[in-house]
């Protein structure tokens, strides 16, 4: 087994030939590097540097694209101390994050606090276990998974309120993803992945059905370059990918894994926990390209 802080490579994945892990492995410990619960994360296209929200320690911890870890931020004391961050969504120069206390910090990308948005309750800018966001390149705006609240709040780039859609749809919302065509949305409950339109019209809905196909408990998604989804499946340790048809053309076995992310070039990045020969959880993040 690799040792903490050392980078393993591993043989390529049958993703259409374009997926090879280059690992960084980190045991639970003491040290910076170290994740413990990793859930959400996400990279910065510009930089390189890859965000982890490491919810049981309340941070994020920041790793160059390499995997080598760079500083750490949110359990400071103060106003923009973590509570469980889950969800993570780069918009610019700053980064927002969703955690269970009910509500959104806003981070610039260096790790210095600006504001806390939102509170605990179901009317606008309110938060009942928010997850996923999105942000939309276009025109700013960002999507949040509002997810008891069945619902996507979606601010404008201030960070301001500006509608919601969904309810009557959506059960346990959490996950978001933004194409030029449509809003994907992943159900927990439903165990489906939803398709609205930018008139936040629903399109269609995908149940996956049979024991291959089953969703068992999705965490996150993401979508890559040539539109195949990509959906982390805790229960039945695995990722599942669709195509952009929604047949699945590959399923690619993790113990638990937890956040996915695509950036710009491709690389996919998913954090995750293997469980070694001695039966202890060591977490990894794995960069896929």
């Amino acid at each position: 087994m690799a040792t903490a802080n050392t980078l393993e490579r591993k043989f390529s994945v049958n993703y259409k030939s374009k997926m090879r892990p280059i690992v960084s492995v980190y045991e639970r410990g003491k040290g910076l590097e170290n994740l413990y619960n990793p859930n959400g994360v996400t990279i910065d296209n510009s930089t390189g540097d890859i965000y982890v929200a490491d919810c049981s320690k309340n941070c994020v911890k920041v790793f160059d694209c390499n995997g080598k870890i760079m500083f750490k931020f949110g359990d400071e004391e103060g106003e923009g101390k973590m509570n469980s961050p889950t969800g993570l969504a780069i918009c610019r120069d700053r980064i927002l994050i969703s955690q269970r206390n009910n509500c959104i910090l806003n981070y610039q990308v260096n790790g210095k606090f600006i504001s806390k948005i939102g509170k605990p309750g179901k009317r606008e800018l309110e938060f009942d276990h928010p997850r996923g966001l999105a942000f939309d390149e276009s025109n700013g705006e960002v999507y949040i998974c509002d997810s008891n609240n069945h619902r996507i709040q979606i601010l404008s780039q201030e960070l301001t309120y500006k509608t919601q859609f969904g309810k009557g749809n959506l059960k346990s919302p959490r996950d978001v993803e933004l194409t030029k065509e449509f809003i994907y949305i992943l159900d927990r409950s439903e165990l489906c992945l939803h398709l609205y339109n930018y008139n936040r019209i629903l399109h269609k809905s995908i149940i996956s059905t049979g024991y291959e196909l089953q969703l068992r408990i999705p965490i996150f998604f993401c979508i890559d370059n040539s539109n195949n989804i990509l959906i982390t499946d805790c229960y039945s340790s695995s990722i599942s990918i669709f195509n952009s048809q929604l047949n699945l053309i590959d399923k690619i076995s993790l113990t638990s894994p937890a956040g996915i992310t695509v950036d710009n070039k491709g690389k996919v990045i998913v954090v995750y926990k293997w469980r070694s020969t001695s039966s202890q959880y060591v977490l990894k993040m794995s960069l896929f390209c």
